[in-house]
């Protein structure tokens, strides 16, 4: 499922201090959350940049391929997306998961949550 986050390395990421590599190969910090968000905004925030690639991918295949009617001529134009939305879907998953478990809830058996976590086949417990 490509390069996603397990719930523990999302609740506690490296330091803010600590060098990432940039596509250039220069060492860059990372930002630290703003301290007021928690819950699903704390989630939005750490996985912006994912879905951010994935709604410019959606938008350009809307305004590309959809709105000239081309949609239906080449199928794989969409699933390029496929894989960014995964990417998205996986950090904000695993983000919810980790709050849920930083507040002590459980996972409610039918929610989304709850399927997520019965598909990947995830203990509550450890994750």
């Amino acid at each position: 499922m490509g390069t996603s986050q397990s719930a523990a390395e999302f609740e506690n990421p490296k330091s803010s201090s600590s060098p990432t590599e940039k596509d250039d190969g220069m060492p860059t910090k990372r930002r630290r959350a703003p301290p007021n968000l928690s819950g699903p905004a704390l989630v939005d925030y750490k996985c912006r940049k994912k879905k951010k690639a994935w709604s410019r991918c959606v938008g350009g295949w809307y305004k590309d391929r959809f709105l000239p009617g081309k949609a239906l001529e080449d199928e794989r134009s969409e699933e390029n997306c496929d894989d960014l939305f995964e990417n998205f879907k996986q950090c904000y998953m695993k983000g919810m998961l980790a709050e849920q478990k930083k507040k002590g809830l459980q996972i409610k058996e039918g929610s989304i949550l709850g399927e997520y976590v019965e598909e990947q086949g995830f203990d509550e417990e450890k994750n």
